[in-house]
């Protein structure tokens, strides 16, 4: 199963992925991501609550 979320990104971390939350458990990095973007990014990895994921398409652009 193929999962995709849409999301808001808050903010860029430490090489160069953006981050967002899924929920308070739920932390998904995006590499491909800019802050303020709303994407929709497709998971390729899953660890003890830490998503990691890919830009699969940019809904809104970041206002910046």
């Amino acid at each position: 199963m193929i999962e995709r979320y849409d999301v808001r990104i808050e903010k860029l971390v430490y090489g160069g992925d953006g981050l967002a939350r899924l929920d308070e458990k739920r932390t998904l990095f995006v590499s491909g991501a800019l802050p303020g973007e709303f994407v929709r990014a497709r998971v390729y990895r899953k660890r003890k609550g830490i998503y990691e994921a890919r830009v699969e398409e940019v809904l809104e652009p970041s206002p910046d």
